[in-house]
């Protein structure tokens, strides 16, 4: 077993707490401002790939060199984390579906239904907050 690079995931960590940063900031606009505004529309967007891409690769490091099981699919690597106890196994589960929308934002962007991203936006900075004390938990124990 190789171990925990700290510092990469501590980083990681960094930049999760400026996604969250920046949808705290956003999160007061009104549904209507967000479907007309372009802008936020894309800070948004952007900071929803980066804050899941962020949570997945801390998630996937933990699972191959903690445990030994790396995921094949972003979806996977929630799942697992919540096999494994790293988070609990309800919020594995209530969360596992971002990973496939974090994908349709990427390779089907030009279908995404934008009265969808502006709900994860409004939910997405707990959810990354939560993910983020999991981990740091995690680690302390470890």
């Amino acid at each position: 077993m190789a171990p925990i690079d700290k510092k990469t995931i501590d980083e990681k960590l960094f930049k999760l707490q400026e996604a969250i940063k920046i949808f705290d900031e956003l999160k007061g606009e009104s549904k209507d401002t967000f479907l007309k505004d372009a802008k936020i529309q894309g800070a948004i967007m952007f900071n929803l790939i980066i804050g899941i891409e962020l949570i997945v690769d801390i998630g996937n490091h933990i699972l191959t060199e903690v445990f030994q099981k790396p995921a094949k699919t972003y979806r996977d690597v929630i799942a697992y984390l919540g096999e494994a106890n790293v988070i609990s196994g309800a919020f594995a589960k209530e969360n596992e579906a971002m990973a496939d929308f974090r994908n349709k934002l990427i390779h089907d962007y030009g279908r995404v239904e934008l009265g969808r991203v502006y709900e994860y936006s409004q939910k997405a900075p707990d959810i990354f907050r939560q993910f983020a004390r999991y981990y740091a938990e995690f680690l302390e124990k470890g």
